[in-house]
């Protein structure tokens, strides 16, 4: 039994650790939702379609690669849904964010609840006000 407890804690603990030291996104809604549970860590579900534009560009600035987001998104289990791979992902882009708007930002609890609104209209303005938001749900 004890041999069991460690080995599931080890194989947890390495996933929880490749997630926060490298801030990758993962790419699986189950993944994310049980990994969610594991770390008691709401969900930021990044919704997009792979094509760079004035919206993606400016999170990708102003959220993504800013030191700020770097510094607290262990507080979060990072999801990117791209809607272009499949109906599944494009289902529930538009269930967290109640739009069919790409790029997008939601956050998400460990059963699948959104918290607040999403993040769907991009500009300095709301994306400043989604970071403002965001603070308040870390750990810091």
């Amino acid at each position: 039994m004890k041999k069991l407890t460690l080995v599931i804690l080890l194989i947890v603990s390495v996933n929880l650790t490749a997630q926060t030291e490298s801030n990758k996104w993962l790419t699986d809604y189950k993944e994310a939702i049980k990994t969610s549970k594991t770390l008691n860590n709401p969900i930021l579900v990044f919704v997009t379609d792979n094509t760079s534009g004035e919206n993606y560009n400016l999170l990708q600035d102003e959220i993504f690669n800013s030191v700020e987001f770097k510094r607290y998104a262990t507080s979060f289990v990072l999801l990117k849904l791209d809607v272009s791979i499949d109906s599944y992902n494009k289902r529930l882009a538009f269930h967290y964010t109640k739009s069919e708007v790409v790029p997008a930002l939601a956050l998400v609890d460990e059963t699948g609840n959104t918290i607040e609104k999403a993040l769907t209209e991009i500009n300095s303005k709301s994306v400043s006000d989604f970071m403002t938001f965001l603070k308040t749900k870390t750990k810091y």
